[in-house]
């Protein structure tokens, strides 16, 4: 039968047991997981009782806001644009229980810029389709921006807010771990030419420089460490945080829930027609 429920917490109890607090839609969307991207099995029951979990492919959309001139009328306009790409699911950041889906980019790329810009508050939506049990989790909220500095201090940048500030050791810990947690050749890739520059002989031989390093490790030690030091400025922790979980399983008659964020503390579901 359809139903709707809120989830509640005692606001003042709340912020001494974060780690009993799990959201509602986090374990239909963790049994959800495929044990691996090309693997159609579901986890299995250790691997759902652990933090651990695969990487899975999904759907990340935001926003740019341009405004310009228009040559013929000479008015002042507004152009709108989404983008989408696909990205990787890297696991929640901190815990499961934060419901925080944790992703990685480099500064270059133009989401970041979309992502960082005050005039689209960091908004994104996110779409996960698993194939092996036809649910889909459609996410949309907004987003904060972990990085470096020049002088190597890791800060955290709110976009809703164009709030920027040093990151706490929680957060910087989780941005370290993001990076070490990458292969090698992961690394490496973030010190490659800008994304989307034209690919000139210079250019070319710096990504040769790249992939030798990548491949022969042990011979090219010291220019591996100095590419990873410079690629870790590029290297970006995206903290995507869910305000609305539109979860649909079209198996059978279908079953769909939507599920709100009511404050930090709360979340409010109920069934929707899918």
């Amino acid at each position: 039968m359809p139903h709707s429920h809120s989830e509640s917490i005692p606001h003042s109890h709340a912020p001494h047991n974060l780690e009993t607090i799990i959201p509602p839609w986090v374990p239909i969307f963790v049994s959800a997981l495929p044990t691996a991207a090309s693997g159609p099995e579901p986890l299995t029951s250790t691997q759902l009782a652990s933090q651990s979990l695969p990487s899975y492919p999904f759907t990340l959309s935001t926003v740019s806001i341009t405004e310009y001139v228009d040559d013929s009328s000479a008015e002042h306009k507004t152009l709108i644009r989404p983008h989408c790409r696909t990205c990787m699911f890297r696991g929640f950041a901190f815990s499961r229980n934060s419901g925080i889906l944790s992703v990685t980019t480099d500064k270059r790329m133009p989401k970041f810029g979309q992502l960082s810009s005050n005039k689209t508050l960091g908004t994104f939506e996110a779409c996960f389709y698993f194939a092996h049990n036809n649910k889909q989790f459609r996410f949309a909220g907004t987003s904060k921006l972990v990085y470096l500095t020049s002088e190597q201090q890791v800060i955290l940048y709110n976009a809703a807010e164009d709030k920027i500030e040093a990151a706490s050791n929680e957060i910087e810990a989780e941005f370290y771990k993001a990076w070490n947690s990458l292969s090698p050749m992961m690394r490496l890739s973030f010190c490659k030419p800008d994304p989307g520059a034209e690919l000139t002989a210079e250019r070319w031989k710096v990504l040769e420089i790249i992939e030798k390093a990548t491949h022969e490790a042990k011979a090219d030690a010291e220019v591996a460490a100095e590419l990873l030091d410079e690629g870790k400025q590029n290297f970006v922790l995206i903290l995507l945080g869910p305000e609305t979980v539109d979860y649909v399983d079209v198996e059978g008659i279908g079953q769909r829930i939507l599920f709100t964020r009511a404050n930090e503390y709360e979340w409010e579901f109920h069934e929707i027609c899918p």
